[in-house]
């Protein structure tokens, strides 16, 4: 039996994917762009309870850290916690963004 992961949403990653909904929304004149845009990238950190080491591995930005793509407009880090089966979803950052920079300033 496959063990499914429990997927916990850190402040940050539940600001940041509101922060790029409403850009979206509010650029493309549909609030329903943006609304599609947050379901899709918490559809995509939902399904790592399933597969949560699908993410590539970046040990070089910080110990334990993957991160995925969405639709190559946002990278998604996160950790996996296997003590408690949980995978950490940290935050969302705008494929636009020098992630790694973001990632190291942040700690």
């Amino acid at each position: 039996m496959v063990s499914e992961y429990k997927v916990i949403f850190e402040p940050e990653s539940e600001y940041s994917i509101q922060e790029q909904a409403d850009y979206i929304a509010h650029r493309s004149g549909l609030p329903i762009i943006g609304q599609r845009y947050m379901d899709g990238i918490t559809k995509l950190c939902k399904s790592l309870a399933a597969f949560p080491y699908i993410g590539l591995k970046r040990d070089d930005l910080r110990e334990g850290l993957r991160v995925i793509n969405y639709k190559g407009t946002a990278i998604i880090p996160y950790l996996v916690n296997e003590e408690t089966k949980a995978v950490h979803i940290l935050t969302v950052i705008h494929s636009s963004q020098d992630y790694e920079r973001v990632l190291r300033q942040s700690g």
